[in-house]
C-alpha cells in the first residue's frame, strides 16, 4: 500500500521565517503547528497503519531558497529510508533557476513534481511558453506532476486557493501527453468526465484523495470509480493534516479490485515501479 500524498517540513515555520523571512505558503497554509510532521513521526504512522511507502511531496513555494531547501531535505530523508519514501520535488517555473533545480532533483532520484499551487504562487495555467520548459522535461523522464486543486463552492480553508477546475481543464488541454496528478478529487473535475470531450482530453489524468473526510460524503469513491474507474484514483491522505486511517476506513467496503488500483497499482504504474 502507498500512500501518494503526504508533507514534511526542514523546520518548524517559525524557524523557516526566521530563516527565510516571510512567505506566501507559510503564512496561508501553517498556521496550526499541530500540522506539521517529521519524517520519523511520517514512517511510525505508516508502520502503525500498514503502508509501504509514502509519497513525500514539496510545496508551492514562492521563495526559491526554501524551494531549494525544501526539496534537498525531501531527497536527503529520502536517502536514509529508501525503502519507505518516496520523494517528490518543488518547482516554480517563474525562477529562472526552475529547470537546473528540476534537472538535480531528477538526477538524486526523485519521481514527480508538485504538490504545486498554482493560485499562491500566482501560475497561469493557460501560459504554454509559462510551463512548456518544466513539462517538456518531465514527460522526457516519464514523471508526473501534481497540482492542488480546490473546489468552487463549499466551505474556507488554509491553503485552499482557487487553483479551479476551468482553470486546471485549460493546463490540461495544453498538456495532454504529461501525467498528471490532481490533488483533492481534482476539485470536482472527475464529474466532467462525463463529457466525453472532456473524458479524451483528461486521458493521462489521476484524481488522488487527499483531505477526502474533510470535503466529501464516502460516496464520493463509489461515485468517482462510476464515473472515470478506479485505474484513475490514487489513495492519498494529506498526512499530517489527516490520517490515512480515515480515508482507508471510507473504502473499506470497495471491490478488492479497485482497492488494489487505488492504494497501490495505479501510482506504481504511473512512477513506473513495477
Amino acid at each position: 500500500m502507498i500512500d501518494s500524498h503526504t508533507h514534511i517540513l526542514p523546520n518548524r515555520p517559525n524557524k523557516l521565517i526566521e530563516e527565510f523571512g516571510k512567505e506566501k505558503v507559510l503564512s496561508e497554509m501553517f498556521s496550526d503547528e499541530q500540522k506539521i510532521t517529521t519524517p520519523e513521526e511520517l514512517i511510525k504512522n505508516m508502520n502503525s497503519q500498514n503502508i509501504e511507502k509514502s509519497i513525500i511531496l514539496g510545496y508551492g513555494w514562492t521563495n526559491f531558497d526554501l524551494l531549494q531547501a525544501s526539496n534537498q531535505f525531501n531527497l536527503d530523508t529520502f536517502k536514509r529510508n529508501p525503502d519507505e519514501l518516496i520523494p517528490f520535488f518543488s518547482i516554480n517555473p517563474l525562477f529562472k533557476e526552475n529547470l537546473e533545480e528540476m534537472e538535480k532533483c531528477i538526477k538524486l532520484g526523485a519521481k514527480g513534481a508538485g504538490e504545486i499551487h498554482p493560485s499562491i504562487q500566482e501560475l497561469a495555467l493557460d501560459d504554454k511558453n509559462l510551463w512548456n520548459d518544466a513539462l517538456k522535461l518531465l514527460q522526457e523522464n516519464s514523471l508526473p506532476i501534481i497540482i492542488h486543486a480546490s473546489e468552487p463552492v463549499g466551505h474556507l480553508y488554509p491553503g485552499k486557493g482557487s487553483s479551479y477546475a476551468q482553470n486546471i481543464y485549460k493546463f490540461i488541454e495544453l498538456f495532454p501527453e504529461n501525467k498528471i496528478i490532481l490533488a483533492h478529487w481534482g476539485g470536482g473535475l472527475l464529474f466532467y468526465e462525463l463529457m466525453n470531450e472532456v473524458k479524451d482530453v483528461s486521458k493521462n489524468v489521476y484524481y488522488d484523495t487527499a483531505a477526502s473526510s474533510f470535503l466529501y460524503n464516502p460516496k464520493i469513491f463509489e461515485i468517482a470509480i462510476e464515473i472515470v474507474g478506479s485505474e484513475k484514483i490514487i489513495f492519498g491522505s494529506d498526512f499530517p493534516i489527516l490520517s490515512p486511517e480515515r480515508i482507508l476506513n471510507e473504502m473499506k467496503n470497495l471491490k478488492e479490485k479497485d482497492l488494489i488500483n487505488i492504494t497501490e497499482k495505479n501510482i506504481k504504474n504511473i512512477l513506473n515501479l513495477n
